[in-house]
Formats: C-alpha cells, sequence, structure tokens
C-alpha cells in the first residue's frame, strides 16, 4: 500500500499546481482556460481521494487481509489495487489480475469481494468480463439503489432520411446516467452536423470525467467563438443519479421537459435560457428535482412541441401526458409522437422524444 499512498500524494501536488494555474492563466474567471483546468485538478483530486486515509479506510485492514487471503486461495495474481470514492461514501476498485490456473467469471469475483468487503459490487462498463491467464484490469463498483430504462421515438421533417435532432444515453463514474437532446437549427444535413458534433463532444468530455455543467460552458464555448456562420444548438440534457435517485436537468434554448409520477401527476421543467453558441460564457438553466420510484422523465425537441395547435401548448402537452396509460419507456414515446402526428401529418419539423423512466432496486432483485 506505500506505493498507493505515494501515487495519491503525487496525484494530489498535481492538482494543487493546476489549481495554482488557474490563478496565473485563468485569472480567476469563467474562462474556457480557466475551466479546463479546474476540471483537470478535480479529477485528479477525485482520483487521489480528499486523503489516502480517508478513501482506504472505506476497506478495513481486517477486510484487506480477507481480500488478499481470498485472492491467493484462487491462485489469482494481483499486480495492482486501486481504492477509488467516485461518489461520496461509494467504493470503486480496480485491479490488475491474472489467474494462475482456470478461469472465473468477474460477476462471480464482484460477487465474493463484494460479501468479504461489505458492499453489493458489480463489473463497470469497461472491465473485463472473464478472468483468465492473461492479465487484465478488472473495475468493480457499488451497486446503485435505482435501476433505468430508455426508450425514444424520432421522425425527421417530411419523413426525410437526415434529421436535425441527436441524441444520447450513456452512463458515466458515480452511477450516473445522462440523456441529452440536441437540435441543430434548421433541418436537414447541415442541422444534422451541428447537433451531432455537440452531442460527439459531450460525450467526450463527460467520458474524461468533466462534471455536466462545466462540459456545457466549453462546448457553449466553442461554438460561440468557431461558428462564423452563426447556428446556434439547443440542449436539453438529465443527469440522473442512481445512487440517490435526483435529476438535475440542464437547459440551453430547449423545450420544456415532464416528469410523470407512478400515480400519473405530471410536473414541468421549464427553460429559459439561451441555446449553446449564441453568446461565451451565457447562463445554462439548471434545476434539480427529487425522483420518485416508478417516475418518468420525458425530454422533447420542439417540433413536437410546435406540432400541437393550440396556445399554451405546454399545458396540452401535460394533459396528453397525463393520459398514457403505457408503462414501458419505448411504448410511451412511440405514443407520444402518435398522438403528435394527428395534428401534424405532414411532419413540419424533426421531432424526437426521449422517455427514461426510474424504479428502486428492491432486495433481492
Amino acid at each position: 500500500m506505500d506505493n498507493l499512498f505515494y501515487s495519491r500524494g503525487k496525484l494530489k501536488e498535481y492538482a494543487d499546481a493546476f489549481r495554482r494555474l488557474i490563478n496565473v492563466y485563468g485569472d480567476g474567471s469563467q474562462t474556457a482556460l480557466s475551466l479546463q483546468l479546474k476540471e483537470t485538478a478535480a479529477m485528479l483530486e477525485r482520483i487521489a481521494g480528499d486523503s489516502g486515509e480517508q478513501t482506504l479506510g472505506i476497506i478495513s485492514e481486517e477486510q484487506k487481509n480477507e481480500l488478499y487471503d481470498y485472492l491467493r486461495a484462487e491462485n489469482i495474481n494481483v499486480a495492482g489495487i486501486l481504492i477509488l470514492e467516485p461518489a461520496k461514501g461509494r467504493l470503486e476498485l480496480v485491479m490488475r489480475l491474472s489467474k494462475k490456473r482456470g478461469c472465473i467469471t468477474a460477476g462471480q469475483l464482484a460477487d465474493n469481494i463484494g460479501r468479504i468487503i461489505g458492499r453489493r459490487l458489480r463489473a463497470a462498463q469497461g472491465s473485463r468480463r472473464v478472468l483468465t491467464k492473461d492479465e487484465g484490469e478488472f473495475i468493480f463498483e457499488e451497486m446503485t439503489n435505482y435501476r433505468i430504462l430508455f426508450g425514444h421515438a424520432e421522425c425527421s421533417r417530411g419523413f426525410a432520411r437526415i434529421s436535425g435532432d441527436n441524441y444520447s444515453y450513456m452512463n458515466i463514474e458515480g452511477g450516473k446516467s445522462i440523456v441529452s437532446l440536441a437540435d441543430g437549427m434548421g433541418c436537414g444535413s447541415a442541422a444534422n452536423e451541428d447537433s451531432t458534433r455537440f452531442i460527439e463532444l459531450l460525450e467526450l468530455f463527460l467520458e474524461a470525467g468533466f462534471s455536466e455543467e462545466s462540459a456545457l460552458w466549453l462546448i457553449n464555448d466553442v461554438f460561440a467563438d468557431n461558428d462564423s456562420d452563426g447556428s446556434p444548438v439547443t440542449l436539453d440534457m438529465c443527469s440522473i443519479n442512481e445512487y440517490e435517485g435526483k435529476a438535475d436537468f440542464f437547459k440551453m434554448g430547449a423545450v420544456p421537459s415532464f416528469i410523470k409520477s407512478r400515480d400519473g401527476m405530471v410536473r414541468v421543467v421549464e427553460a429559459s435560457s439561451l441555446p449553446a453558441g449564441v453568446i461565451s460564457g451565457s447562463i445554462i438553466d439548471h434545476e434539480s428535482v427529487e425522483l420518485k420510484d416508478g417516475d418518468y422523465i420525458i425530454m422533447m425537441s420542439d417540433g413536437v412541441l410546435d406540432a400541437l395547435p393550440f396556445y399554451d401548448k405546454e399545458k396540452h402537452m401535460k394533459e396528453l401526458i397525463e393520459g398514457i396509460e403505457e408503462r414501458m419507456p419505448q411504448a410511451i414515446a412511440e405514443r407520444i409522437l402518435s398522438e403528435v402526428y394527428f395534428y401534424d401529418e405532414k411532419i413540419a419539423d424533426d421531432m424526437t422524444v426521449l422517455v427514461t423512466g426510474i424504479w428502486r432496486i428492491r432486495n433481492g432483485e
């Protein structure tokens, strides 16, 4: 463990150096450079933990010894173990392992290691799935308290082949699911290129470990500073914490989102900020919502709402969602789009509906 303490100490030093650079080059303001320096420092601090002793304290000395006894008994060679805390109080193990003979699945390893340290573990995305004689990296994370199901329905303007809408559903560290919907201004290939570029950049920053808000700040500035044709993109993003059952909505020029509860009541999440790429450093609308077991998060592009021939489109959409009896996210998304077709059979604009359902995991599930 001495090497682990040493590594954590060096990471903390590097993080402090990046924070000092913010004052030198970032001038303490919310510039693209200062945000990059700030996020790099934050990522190093997350890897290092607030302190080596505190993070290592997640696993007791007794549990650590029992873990090594188990690995030796299974003829598993350990090249390295890194203990992380991706979210407060949550454990992640990164292990480089090989097995002298035979093989064992990552799922079996997760169950056995979890019982030893008293945590419900699972093999994370990106982890090797089978342990053999070839050394590989295995990542074990705590099971979340909620599970997510995702559905979508879409149609391009005039039933064209190319839509200006693009969406993304991804999982990131810390037990988060990110649902994003980007709508390029106009329609066709130009709008598709803008929204595709936005989604790709967003995924890149989030996978690299940037926070949701910082990633949006940076992409907004990239679009504002480099797009000479002045083609902004609206962005609707929802970050769902599957440990806590909380949703954070980030909106840049996007239409409202809707949350439907198990009892059928619908809440509207409003927006008021400018689309991405209009002004550098523009404000990003952000609202946090506590979710409940059986809630559905419904996001849509403006073409869906605009198709409704009513003065108060949000009110009518709210009533439409309240009347839907389907329970599966995919079926709900398809039902919303089919209801909208009734009012706009020619499809005057690109339409996309994203539905995310969240359910609490019961013991034994």
